[in-house]
């Protein structure tokens, strides 16, 4: 299993301050962008701040914003070191193929999340496309919370239905509950506070991959 480092931030120097820490360490990091309409939190969202950082590692852009696509608020994301979109199942108003396509002509992958109490079988045809899905385990737009073990059921009935299908689980997630994720097969574990609040996020991200592992 996967470890993907997530920053949510307000600042972009804070955002700056933290992919400088962990850049390198592993293959994906996570940044989490909200409009303050799909969450009611606002982060940092100004894409141009990407376009002349370099980095080790590659971005994982989580866009919980309301309709995306026919906002235009996906391709300013797309270039420099960002490898992966992800979007929120919940606002994509029937626009998955065209996001899909224009991710697919920009040679990144999509990503399709769902918030806590959002059950993935509606969506289905849309996960088997994607490949690739992130269930969040804590409320949208928030670190620090609470890891919600219903996203363990959803896990296993993905597990059954769709095997082959890549799964993230992002929020709440710490060294003491990590292991249940790896047990049920999951590709990748977002984590954010667990890593960056703590004294010393180098040693808590090594030691939640050696876990992992």
């Amino acid at each position: 299993m996967k470890i993907i480092p997530a920053i949510l931030e307000k600042d972009w120097l804070e955002v700056e301050k933290k992919l400088k820490l962990v850049d390198g360490l592993t293959e994906y990091i996570q940044l989490d962008v909200s409009d303050g309409f799909f969450t009611l939190v606002e982060t940092w969202n100004n894409p141009s701040d990407l376009l002349n950082l370099e980095l080790k590692s590659k971005l994982e852009i989580h866009l919980m914003v309301n309709d995306p696509f026919s906002n235009s608020k996906i391709e300013p994301w797309l270039a420099g070191s960002v490898g992966r979109i992800v979007v929120q199942a919940e606002v994509l108003n029937n626009n998955f193929k065209n996001i899909k396509d224009l991710l697919a002509d920009k040679g990144k992958e999509i990503v399709l999340a769902f918030k806590t109490e959002t059950p993935w079988a509606p969506y289905a045809d849309m996960v088997q496309s994607a490949g690739r899905v992130l269930f969040l385990s804590v409320n949208a737009g928030y670190q620090g919370g609470e890891f919600n073990e219903s996203v363990l059921e959803k896990i296993k009935t993905l597990k059954q239905v769709m095997p082959n299908v890549n799964i993230e689980v992002d929020g709440g997630i710490n060294l003491e509950n990590i292991s249940k994720l790896k047990e049920l097969g999951v590709d990748s574990a977002v984590v954010g506070s667990a890593i960056f609040d703590s004294v010393n996020p180098k040693s808590v991200l090594s030691n939640i991959k050696n876990i992992s592992e």
